[in-house]
């Protein structure tokens, strides 16, 4: 597992964004578990060490149109 250091003000779900590109339910959700650790502070102070998970990139949902 990797491991990002945050800069200061900086939050988790900016850096989930930053560094899978999407704030999917999935994918934010595996985020938070692996940081459980950093769930307490709504921003992030210089230095803090965030767990970075192997997250399998998810399928693009395309949507359904009633008149396709």
């Amino acid at each position: 597992m990797k491991i990002y250091i945050a800069k200061d003000d900086e939050s988790m779900d900016m850096i989930c964004f930053k560094i899978y590109g999407s704030l999917d339910q999935n994918v934010y959700s595996e985020f938070l578990r692996e940081n459980e650790h950093l769930l307490h502070k709504t921003k992030l102070k210089s230095g803090d060490e965030v767990n970075l998970p192997s997250i399998e990139p998810q399928e693009e949902k395309k949507a359904k149109y009633l008149w396709e």
